[in-house]
């Protein structure tokens, strides 16, 4: 009878003890609200809730969790755009016929490679950088005009040999470029973002050449001419550029001319396009 009491007593400590043991283990929660949103403090983790639309953000959730690793700026991928030439009254209007850009014929492809974004203590609002490289095109209306240059200035001429014109006379210059641009974003979830950019982009001109296509009535034929054609060695542009997740629509505005000034009536490059961020 004694060693059955003195079981039993055994027992009902040990489950005392489990119990206690148990409670002792529960999570410490501390719960607080500053405005519409709910604090919850679960062993130093913090979860916080919105009561008007019950968005509940954790730090254990992949997709919110260490914001400041994710790449939230857009400028790396690849953009395709048209180009036009304004004059000094924004128009894109001029007698000269190397200023009298065919838009249907004249593109600009950006391969922006590197990128960074430096935020400015919120993933919201940043500074971003980075390097990219620009083919920019310029076909010209007169389909029997080359495009010619010397010292003091940069003209077109016209080809009295050809039979029916030329199916591409098209100047092409490369860039590389640095931008700073000043980005807001809705989201700091990069699958959510709706993102909007204004800035500037400054290059340096890397070559150009004139590309000639024609007919030579057994077939055609293709010339291509290398030349400064007097362009311009720098581009600063201006840009504004909108978009959601990885796509995006851009405009550039160039505030120096494509032929150096004193060669050339004033004509600057306005293009726009789309972009397709990686």
């Amino acid at each position: 009878m004694k060693t059955t009491i003195t079981l039993f007593t055994l027992l009902i400590c040990a489950n005392l003890g489990l119990a206690q043991k148990e409670e002792n283990n529960k999570p410490d929660t501390t719960r607080f609200n500053i405005g519409n949103t709910e604090f919850i403090i679960i062993d130093n983790d913090t979860i916080r809730v919105d009561k008007d639309n019950g968005d509940i953000e954790d730090p254990d959730d992949e997709n919110e969790k260490d914001w400041a690793n994710q790449d939230l700026a857009y400028w790396s991928g690849f953009e395709v755009g048209v180009n036009m030439l304004m004059n000094n009254q924004f128009e894109p209007d001029f007698q000269e016929t190397h200023l009298q850009i065919d838009p249907a014929n004249s593109f600009v492809f950006n391969f922006n490679l590197f990128e960074y974004f430096l935020k400015f203590g919120t993933p919201h609002v940043g500074l971003v950088t980075g390097l990219g490289f620009t083919n920019s095109r310029f076909g010209f209306k007169d389909s029997y005009m080359r495009l010619g240059a010397n010292a003091d200035s940069t003209f077109g001429y016209a080809d009295s040999t050809l039979i029916n014109g030329f199916e591409k006379n098209q100047l092409r210059v490369n860039y590389v470029n640095i931008p700073l641009l000043i980005q807001f974003n809705t989201s700091k979830n990069k699958k959510k973002n709706f993102h909007i950019a204004v800035g500037a982009i400054g290059g340096v001109r890397m070559s150009s050449k004139m590309k000639y296509k024609y007919d030579v009535g057994e077939g055609t034929a293709e010339d291509k001419t290398k030349g400064r054609f007097n362009v311009n060695p720098f581009h600063a542009s201006l840009t504004a550029r909108i978009g959601y997740r990885g796509f995006g629509l851009f405009a550039s505005y160039n505030m120096l001319p494509l032929f150096e000034n004193d060669k050339s009536r004033v004509a600057k490059p306005l293009t726009f396009g789309a972009s397709l961020h990686f």
